[in-house]
This record gives structure tokens, sequence and C-alpha cells, in this order.
């Protein structure tokens, strides 16, 4: 899976250049938690509304944004008109590059070859050895630390891991115990509308086994999945060190029980 993070980063620096504009990349993460008027993301990003309708019509006609609504304010004034990010998948590449097909292709011929549930267990062990490499990458980045805070984890598994593979997630919410996650997209997200089960339970629960269990003080169970129809999927990592640990191990086999038993032995 080294071989596979490497390309990645090779991805993500040609994907880089062209959007290598910070501004835009900006309204484009304030997006992707959720559609916004021109007021509120010059607020969340710090730039001017001019600055923003200017880069709001660039991302439009690329197809990356789209206007969804108007909204009166109370005033007197003409309405608000909010934006979000198109659902339809932009594909910048020229002459048209066709890796969705061949996505659907594989998964398609993977479920018909093994049948639905060892497919799923095939995708889960590759999900959880992709889980495995990004979480080897927070800790040797906490290697020299003196204390593995839940603070310096989130943020390498937020601004580093979640975002090396096209996440955008928060942590919301955070005490002694426990932290709670967001994530407000999903990368997989044209091929999980029609292989749910296989990316979901399979390869996506596989993923977040491999950073999150026995990563060092953590455990987690999922709180609300978009599969399952919310509005955003949840993550609540919880910390295992004292007399919880009993319990948290329970939450971690729950997570994936439809999994464990369909495993080579």
């Amino acid at each position: 899976m080294d071989d596979f993070l490497m390309m990645l980063d090779g991805v993500l620096i040609d994907a880089g250049k062209t959007l290598s504009n910070k501004s835009r990349y900006d309204i484009l993460t304030a997006l992707s938690k959720g559609r916004r008027t021109i007021l509120q993301i010059a607020k969340e990003t710090g730039l001017s509304q001019m600055t923003v309708r200017f880069h709001l019509k660039a991302l439009i006609e690329a197809g990356l944004v789209k206007k969804s609504s108007m909204c009166r304010t109370g005033g007197a004034g003409r309405p608000c008109a909010f934006y979000e990010l198109s659902r339809s998948l932009t594909m910048i590449s020229f002459p048209p590059r066709q890796y969705m097909l061949l996505s659907y292709a594989l998964l398609s011929a993977l479920k018909e070859s093994l049948g639905e549930l060892q497919a799923k267990t095939v995708l889960y062990g590759l999900g959880k050895r992709l889980g495995q490499s990004l979480r080897a990458e927070i800790e040797r980045a906490l290697a020299n630390d003196n204390e593995y805070t839940v603070e310096r984890f989130t943020h390498y598994l937020i601004d580093v891991c979640f975002k090396k593979i096209g996440i955008i997630a928060e942590a919301v919410r955070s005490s002694d115990k426990e932290l709670l996650i967001k994530l407000y997209n999903c990368p997989f997200e044209e091929v999980a509308r029609s292989y749910a089960s296989l990316i979901c339970e399979g390869f996506g629960n596989g993923l977040y086994d491999g950073i999150y269990t026995n990563c060092k003080g953590f455990a987690w169970k999922k709180a609300k999945s978009v599969s399952k129809g919310d509005e955003y999927c949840e993550h609540v990592l919880f910390l295992t060190f004292g007399n919880n640990k009993k319990e948290l191990r329970e939450n971690n086999i729950n997570n994936h029980r439809s999994i464990k038993n369909l495993m080579p032995r």
C-alpha cells in the first residue's frame, strides 16, 4: 500500500496544479460542509465578498459549484443566493479519462465472480491495509512527540490523512473520553450509490478500522452513515485508557460484525 500512497501523492500534485488557487480551494472546502451564501463564504474564508463572487463564477463555469436557491433576508434589497457543490462528477482532463467506468466494471466483475459477501470481504481487507498505511503515517509524524494527544492525532488525521484521500472532515465535539468527527463527503460517492454494500460496509469499514483500530489509545464506532439515510457520516472516537477498554473493544466488534465472520481463517 505504500506504493499506492506514493501514486496518490502524485495524483494530488497534478490535481493541485488545476486548483492551485488557494482562494478557490478554501471556497470549495467551505461549500463541502453545506450550502452557503456569499456573505457566509466570505466570513468563513476571510475573503472579500467581491473576491468570492469572482471565484464562484469560475467554479460555476467549471461545473464544480452551482447556485441552488434564493432566500429573503428580511431587508428591502434583492434576495440572497445559496451556492453548493455540484453533485455531478467533474473530470478535469482532456481527452476525458474513464476511471469511473473502470471502477463500475471491476466492482461488477468482483461481485459476479465471488458473490457479494466474499467480494465485501476482499474489499474490507484492501481498505484495512490502506487504513493501516495511513495510520502508520500518523504514528511516524507523532513519533517524536512527548505526548500522544487527541489534538495532535486529530490534526494529522483530518488535515493530512483524510485530505490525502479526498475527505473533508471536522472534529465537532471533544471531551476527555471521546471525539466526534463529522465527514462531510465521501470520496467514493458515485460508485457507493450503486455498490453501497461493497463500498461502505466493505472497503469503507476496512479503511476506518485500519486507521482507528489499535491506533495508540483509540477505539471507534460509526454514529451516522449517509448509506443509512443520514445527512453526513459521523465517527465517534473513544479514548481507550482507564477502565473502559472492555466496552470499547465491544464497540469495535459491533462496527464490523458482518465482516468479522467472513474473513479468511
